[in-house]
């Protein structure tokens, strides 16, 4: 799964894709864009300095609302397979302590 951010303008795609998770930006004054879906990291350099905090529900929301599902029953096994990658997140402690948000790489 990718966020597209460009100037004013935020997108997921590839949402089927649940190995994967990052936010494309051109330019990292554009992240700005991003709102309520998430936040850039602080900049200290340090190993977050290149990732955004995601919300775990905003992300899935917007990645369902993209997607062409035909039937309750592929929604509901897209929502639980999008649950195992945050799981996943959670063991590997890329989720905020409050387990409100996912960390994604920035990747240009």
């Amino acid at each position: 799964m990718v966020v597209e951010v460009t100037e004013g303008h935020v997108a997921v795609g590839d949402a089927a894709n649940l190995k994967a998770l990052a936010v494309h930006a051109a330019d990292r004054a554009h992240l700005s864009a991003l709102g309520d879906l998430g936040h850039v990291a602080p900049s200290d350099g340090g190993a977050d300095a290149d990732h955004v905090w995601l919300s775990i529900t905003g992300l899935k929301a917007a990645a369902l609302a993209t997607m062409a599902v035909s039937s309750d029953d592929e929604r509901t096994e897209w929502a639980q397979a999008y649950d195992g990658m945050i799981g996943y997140a959670v063991s590997k402690g890329w989720t905020s302590p409050d387990g409100t948000r996912v960390r994604a790489h920035i990747e240009p």
